[in-house]
């Protein structure tokens, strides 16, 4: 008997009758509103999501929030109508529910991306409490508990508590079946893991997803853990095979060509193929022109440009494609990039006005890494004192558990360390500090976001990837089709 059928037998065993929240109560979309003042009137029924669609579209974001809340309502009428009341059933009812859940979810995705982008943002947690009860299992409770570890990734937020939220799931393990959170539990939670800890849930997910996108960012991620432990050869290897496979495929979608301009720049780098990183350079300039990008997008592409062009050693291009990405969005890890550009050109006064002016604060692990290498190289070159004795501090405090950067680390730590002493600079300190392949790489190798290789969380690209989700499964409506019009003539 086939699936579809199976679901079938098992509702006419159930007798639905349509739920619906009574006028008074709390509107199930979370706004703390009565459902009377809210969303009554506004369902969308088998509509549902065309509404939000049309607005986003006229940029009414307004409009859009007011329709994503109408579906959320929607399709938990749906779910309590057909869904809930075969949750005792058991076995036979699993596939259902995750459907539901993985249908409200995106849902509620789409609301949040709307709060955040019409100032609602501080509302958000007291929503995502109402909208816990929604679906009453387990299952929905962890995309909750999800969505309250990406709140706190927001610009000001704490990655400690995104952890803590995290926690509240239990022990996270390879046998997860939800990708989304064993995509947030690698970035929060497994940056120091062993390399074989790491491969077993790269692996994991790319069992469970078999789309372009996931496969070309976790074989890609999976590539750049073997660069990081020793393995160059074995890394090219690997993202040889993924452009092989993926390159001539007309039916990427914008997303997973993006991934692979990663890899391109990946291989490009490793094997020092300047023709390569031209090319992917080239080919980021022209998906640049497809207007759907946002200023937050349009930086990462203009960023990825400046890298291309920085490993090639375009040191104008880099600095205009870098200088780009600032404009747009302030993008703080590209002002360190400017730095090594200024420094191979031997400005180095331009470079130590530069690499000073940067809030090490306010970058990220991987980002301070570069930060500091950059720092250290600038401090050997311009032999300042001040300088060096920094440089010295930091590299001494820092923590790089990947094999390539502690040994960069600790090579820097020398140079720099000798440098002060003489008061002046060697010819090998300075080729040393400022190599053929580059300074700063490790906020490429080990972002761990989606703008590279997608392996855990950057929270404006995937706040805007949620708005990027056209609709739910066709499934998930069918679903409730028949079962919703059996229900409809029964009196609530």
């Amino acid at each position: 008997m086939k699936k579809e059928e199976k679901m079938e037998g098992t509702r006419r065993k159930v007798r639905r009758k349509l739920w619906k929240p009574k006028l008074n109560d709390l509107c199930p979309c979370g706004s703390g509103q009565k459902y009377k003042d809210c969303c009554w009137n506004r369902l969308p029924g088998f509509d549902i999501g065309k509404a939000y669609t049309a607005a986003c579209k006229e940029k009414n974001l307004g409009r859009a929030l007011i329709a994503a809340r109408a579906d959320v309502t929607q399709y938990t009428i749906w779910h309590k109508t057909n869904t809930a009341p075969m949750l005792h059933i058991g076995e036979p009812i699993k596939q259902l529910l995750q459907i539901d859940v993985n249908a409200l979810g995106e849902y509620v995705e789409r609301l949040s991306w709307l709060y955040f982008n019409t100032g609602n943002w501080k509302s958000w947690p007291a929503t995502l409490e109402r909208l816990s009860t929604n679906i009453g299992h387990e299952r929905w409770r962890k995309k909750i508990m999800y969505q309250r570890a990406v709140l706190h990734l927001a610009p000001g937020g704490s990655r400690s508590k995104a952890r803590q939220e995290l926690a509240k799931l239990g022990p996270i393990t390879p046998a997860e079946d939800d990708i989304e959170i064993l995509q947030i539990f690698i970035d929060l939670e497994l940056r120091d893991a062993s390399f074989s800890e790491r491969t077993a849930f790269f692996d994991r997910i790319l069992d469970l997803d078999k789309s372009a996108e996931s496969q070309i960012q976790y074989r890609g991620g999976k590539a750049t853990d073997l660069l990081l432990h020793g393995d160059p050869k074995a890394a090219k290897t690997q993202l040889s095979d993924l452009i092989d496979q993926y390159r001539s495929k007309k039916q990427l979608s914008a997303y997973a060509r993006h991934k692979l301009y990663d890899v391109q720049e990946m291989l490009g780098t490793i094997t020092d193929d300047d023709a390569l990183l031209r090319q992917t350079a080239s080919e980021l300039s022209s998906a640049m022109q497809d207007g759907s990008w946002t200023d937050h997008g349009r930086s990462n592409l203009y960023s990825q440009m400046g890298d291309c062009y920085r490993y090639a050693r375009e040191w104008e291009l880099a600095i205009n494609a870098y200088e780009a990405a600032i404009a747009l969005d302030g993008r703080i890890i590209c002002r360190v990039h400017l730095a090594e550009c200024f420094l191979y050109q031997k400005k180095i006064e331009k470079a130590v006005r530069q690499i000073e002016s940067v809030p090490i604060e306010e970058l990220d692990e991987p980002g301070k890494m570069d930060f500091i290498f950059t720092y250290s190289a600038v401090s050997i070159w311009s032999e300042r004192i001040e300088m060096l004795e920094k440089a010295k501090g930091w590299l001494r405090a820092l923590k790089a558990s990947e094999p390539l950067f502690d040994q960069r680390r600790l090579n820097l730590l020398v140079r720099v360390t000798e440098t002060a002493a003489k008061g002046a600079a060697t010819f090998e300190a300075k080729e040393d500090s400022a190599p053929e392949g580059g300074i700063a790489g490790a906020s490429r190798a080990l972002l761990l976001q989606p703008n590279f290789f997608g392996i855990g969380i950057n929270f404006n690209e995937l706040i805007e990837r949620f708005a990027r989700r056209k609709k739910v499964t066709q499934l998930a409506i069918e679903q409730h089709d028949t079962a919703d019009q059996e229900a409809s003539d029964t009196k609530i």
